[in-house]
């Protein structure tokens, strides 16, 4: 484990605004018979290696 590695992603989550684009109770896009038992969504203004938003 690094702690730096750790320190740094606890500092992205907290000076990011989350958006959520896939509430709670909500079905998947591609797969309907999915649904969504949390909200569902990314840190604005972050890429990740799909090249979407970092995933909450």
């Amino acid at each position: 484990m690094n702690p730096e590695f750790w320190a740094a992603l606890e500092q992205l989550a907290n000076n990011s605004e989350i958006i959520i684009d896939r509430p709670k109770g909500s079905a998947h896009p591609k797969y309907p018979d999915f649904i969504y038992r949390v909200d569902y969504g990314y840190l604005k203004n972050t890429s990740s290696m799909d090249g979407q938003g970092i995933d909450t």
